[in-house]
């Protein structure tokens, strides 16, 4: 009996040492594929958002193209001067915004694989975004300007009007939209920047070891 105790003793310490040694290498191989699973989800995440986006933006487009189209088709260029402008410029706006959307959905590429060029992938995506911000303001403070302009006697008011009140339109609507998917993107970003992932290959007396660094 003592003999086989022994014997048992030996094959449990010799399996326990197997055991550990091997170790590293299967910690390793569950990091790795952690890490892929993460900066697929992300990517894939980082995607869905950039569709969502710019399907908002075609519905928008397509909402302002056929909605001016028939307020100018309904209006009097010469008797009913502001809206008939104001429907032409929205429609206008609603065709550039559609075809926009429709190149960027066409366009879109394969989702990043690599942790350097997910985050460079939503870097880009967010200072777009912020660029596009700008840009919205800019557009609403040239609608109102052209707005309070057409109330001193300049010629032409309805045009000044129609379109200076499309223009405050088209920026507020677009800042909507372009302010939801970049505060969106801001967390995804944040996210990225604060999890700081890191990969490296280190020298292990069993092997390499795979570290996988939060």
């Amino acid at each position: 009996m003592s003999a086989l105790l022994r014997m048992g003793l030996l094959l449990t310490v010799l399996t326990a040492t197997i055991t550990v040694a091997c170790a590293p290498p299967l910690y390793a191989q569950a990091a790795s594929l952690s890490a892929d699973s993460l900066v697929q989800a992300q990517s894939a995440q980082l995607q869905e958002a950039k569709r969502a986006h710019l399907w908002r933006v075609a519905a928008w487009g397509g909402a302002n193209a056929l909605g001016g189209l028939a307020l100018a088709w309904a209006s009097s260029r010469s008797s009913t001067s502001t809206r008939w402008h104001f429907g032409a410029m929205s429609a206008g706006w609603g065709v550039v915004n559609v075809g926009i959307a429709a190149g960027g959905l066409l366009a879109a590429g394969a989702p990043p694989t690599e942790p350097d060029g997910l985050l460079a992938a939503e870097r880009q995506f967010h200072d777009i975004l912020l660029l596009n911000l700008g840009l919205n303001v800019g557009y609403s403070a040239v609608g109102t300007t052209m707005l309070g302009a057409s109330y001193y006697g300049i010629d032409n008011v309805g045009r000044w009007r129609g379109f200076g009140t499309s223009l405050i339109l088209q920026g507020v609507g677009l800042l909507v939209l372009d302010g939801i998917a970049f505060l969106a993107s801001r967390g995804r970003l944040a996210s990225l920047l604060d999890a700081g992932v890191e990969l490296s290959v280190q020298a292990a007396p069993t092997g390499a070891a795979l570290t996988l660094q939060f």
